[in-house]
Parts: C-alpha cells; structure tokens; sequence
C-alpha cells in the first residue's frame, strides 16, 4: 500500500511538472499564426524567442525554419493583441544587446490603415541587426588581405611623420574647423550647384555627339582651306581690288546717288504705303493667270483675239487733259487676291479728273502733229 502512495506521489509530481512547463511554454494558450520573412534571422534567434510591440510582448516564434532564399520565422500570436497590430505595421528583428538574444519587433507605422493584422499574415522584415560574429567575420575578411608587414611599415611611417608635430596637427585641425565652420552654411547652395552641374552635365552628354560631329565638320573645313590657299589668296586680292574700285566709283558718285535717294524718297514711300495693295493685286493677277491663258488661246498655237473697230479717242489737247492727283483713301485689295465671284466690287469714286469711259460716236478728223505745228488752228473741235 505504502508502495502504490509513494507511485502516486511520483506520478503526481511528475504531472504538476508537466502542466507547468506545458503552461510555462504557452501549450494551453490559444495563438494565432503569422509568418515572417527575412534574408536571414542571426545565430542568437531561437524559438520562444520573444515577439514586441513598442516594448510590450504580444506572442513568442513557434519555429524558424532556414531556407536557401532566406529564413521563415512561424509566430504565435496572442489573439487579443492581433486587434492592436496594424495591418501595415512593419517588421524588424532585433537584440536587447550586442550579444544579446535576438526577439522580432513590429514598428508602428506613422499613418497606420483602418485594418488589423489578419491571421495567417506573411510580413517581410525590413532590417535585421547585425550581430558582433558577423563584425568579427568582415573585420577578419578585411585584415586577411592586408599584408601585416606592408601594414606595420605604413603606420610606422605615419608615426615618424607625426611625431613630433603634434602642434602642427593641432593647429591644422583648428584651421580645418574654422574652414568647416564657414563652408557649413553655404553647404545647401553647394548641394544646388552640384544638382544643376549635373543637369548641365547631362546635357553635355547629350550634346557629345553632334559636338563632335560638328569638330569633324570644322577639320575638313579647315583640311579644304588649307587646300585651297592658293586660291583663297587669289580671291582675296581680288576682292580687295573690286573694293577699291567699287570705292572710287562710290566716291566719284557719292553726289549723284545722295540725290537720286532724295528723288526716290517719295517713290519708295508711295509705294511702302500701297504695298498691300500691290501685293494682293500681284497675287491676285496670279491667280486669273490660268483663266487669261485660255482666253488668250494658251491651249492651242498662235492668239485667240476677237477683233473689231471703234471710233477712236479724241486727242490729247492742254491743258484740258492735264492729269489731276487729287484721290485720297489710302491702299485697298476689295477682296482681292481672291474675290467672291458673286459679289460685285466697291465703285471707287476719285477726284482726279477721270470720267467713265464713253466711246466717241463722232467721226473727228486727226491731223498729224507736223501738221499742228505748221499750220496753226488745224485742231479738232474743242482743241487748242
């Protein structure tokens, strides 16, 4: 009897031994799965590692498994935290020390969304820290491909050089901060520059190949000149004597030609002013030239003319037709170089003595002029 107690003592113990490490390692705690996932987790990750957020442990790691793309960490998340954990929250995994046990943290981010972290989650991690193995492991990297002598004989060297300087070093370190000091506030406009050299730069490169495009351009320009040197010459003399000569009869004329501007003054002026009309009359001309070429037989040999008499003109006589220049208004095309055929063009009316043309229905004889001149009062009727 004393046996069996003592059994059940054991196997009681045993029991309370058992639930309490199952309770101390969350067997009896729901949890909800999330995944992360990192490039790698560090040798001091291990499950039941801690998993925090801002400094408060919100589930533990179920299980790490490595992989040749990286790592996968399985957590087991108190399902009363999930609700608190934003569903944008970032990732890190870090350690309390430098060789410290590593424990993943999730970063609350500045604007964090509406949702929540949903079960089942797969979260990259953005940073993992760097543990003191890994330092060791690229510092040992570094050193093996420095040759210890080679090393030795430099800093021997950069201890003969600074010893006893140490004054100079000082004061070059002073100056160096006073220089800093200076350059400091002129740094964001030295930031600028560097911007807009670069810009200007680019454009530089873009610009490259047409520069030497051009280059090329210019040597065979300068290969043809050097060529041509003889006859460059020759040109040159001889344009030197066109302008001695155009020179002399520039002077000679120098009078001559003041006064023929003078005279064509009012000519160019005039015709500065009605230079809209000429041109729409000229363009305008252009255009019925198609339909004046059929008219005039322009499809077929020879001139197609309807011809006929008319009683002729009387005389010139003075100074009843003398000309009057009396018409005012400025230039005008009236629809001109492209007139509407449907409307009919404005009737000018100008004083200059001009009348409709009327034809003569009197036959008047015309004497010739040397019979004019010679026997005075043979004038037609109305003349002088």
């Amino acid at each position: 009897m004393k046996k069996v107690a003592a059994l059940g003592l054991v196997g009681g113990l045993v029991a309370i031994v058992a639930v309490a490490l199952v309770m101390f390692s969350g067997g009896f705690t729901s949890s909800t799965p999330v995944t992360i996932t990192a490039d790698r987790v560090g040798l001091v990750m291990e499950p039941d590692a801690k998993v925090k957020m801002l400094g408060v442990e919100i589930g533990r790691v179920a299980s790490i498994e490595h992989a040749p793309d990286g790592a996968r960490l399985e957590l087991a998340m108190q399902p009363s935290m999930m609700a608190l954990v934003p569903a944008n929250a970032r990732v890190e995994i870090k350690s309390t020390t430098v060789f410290g046990a590593k424990y993943v943290d999730f970063i609350v981010p500045t604007d964090p969304d509406g949702g929540h972290l949903q079960p089942g989650a797969v979260i990259p991690s953005d940073s993992v820290t760097v543990e003191f193995n890994t330092v060791f492991q690229h510092l040992s990297d570094v050193l093996a491909q420095i040759e210890p002598e080679k090393l030795n004989a430099t800093l021997g060297a950069i201890s003969s050089a600074l010893q006893g300087r140490g004054d100079e070093l000082g004061s070059v370190l002073e100056q160096t901060e006073s220089y800093l000091a200076e350059m400091n506030p002129s740094l964001p406009q030295l930031q600028e520059d560097l911007v807009k050299a670069a810009n200007v730069t680019n454009l530089y490169a873009d610009t490259v190949p047409d520069l030497l495009h051009t280059v090329d351009n210019v040597t065979t320009t300068g290969n043809t000149v050097v060529e041509e040197q003889t006859n460059l010459d020759l040109l040159l003399l001889n344009v030197t004597g066109l302008a001695n000569t155009s020179n002399q009869v520039l002077r000679d004329n120098e009078p001559n030609l003041v006064s023929a501007l003078d005279l064509l003054t009012p000519t160019t002026g005039l015709l500065e002013e009605y230079a809209p009309q000429l041109s729409c009359f000229i363009v305008g001309l252009n255009n019925v030239r198609p339909l004046g070429e059929e008219i005039m037989g322009g499809g077929q040999p020879g001139i197609a003319l309807s011809a006929g008499f008319f009683y002729g003109a009387e005389p010139y006589t003075y100074p009843r037709d003398l000309p009057k220049v009396n018409a005012t208004g400025g230039p005008g095309c009236y629809g001109l170089p492209n007139p509407d055929p449907n409307v009919n063009a404005k009737f000018v009316v100008t004083d200059t003595g001009t009348v409709p043309y009327v034809p003569s229905t009197v036959m008047q004889p015309n004497m010739p002029k040397l019979f004019q001149l010679l026997f005075a009062g043979v004038y037609p009727e109305g003349g002088q």
